[in-house]
């Protein structure tokens, strides 16, 4: 049965608690991403800011952009580990309204991040 480590993406673009919303949004639009993970100084996974986070922070306020990550984070973030299968993953996917879940080590520093795209292509690649 497949798992996470078959398809995640080592290359994650994260950003601190402090980073402005601005440089997140230009990060967001230049590696045609959905979301940014937060971490701590030692890599490990703190947050997460989504396309969600920055629409309704925009709602909120239209100065926006010089808020902080920490600002409009979510905190309570669902990450998974290497070792979960992929089914599992995919049933994440289907309850929840994610586009991609980090991938977290024992010590919960990032390793990688797993996306709808991955799942399907590892899941029903064989199809197409």
């Amino acid at each position: 049965m497949p798992k996470a480590r078959d398809v995640i993406s080592k290359k994650v673009i994260t950003v601190k608690k402090n980073t402005q919303l601005k440089k997140i949004c230009q990060l967001l639009i230049k590696n045609k991403i959905s979301g940014v993970s937060v971490v701590d100084d030692k890599n490990r996974l703190i947050g997460y800011v989504s396309e969600r986070d920055i629409i309704n922070a925009l709602q909120k306020d239209m100065d926006f952009l010089k808020e902080k990550a920490s600002d409009i984070m979510t905190k309570k973030v669902i990450s998974t580990t290497p070792d979960i299968p992929l089914y599992d993953v995919a049933k994440i996917f289907t309850n929840k309204p994610f586009k991609n879940i980090p991938v977290v080590g024992k010590d919960k520093k990032i390793i990688g991040v797993i996306t709808r795209k991955d799942v399907i292509g590892k899941l029903l690649g064989q199809y197409y």
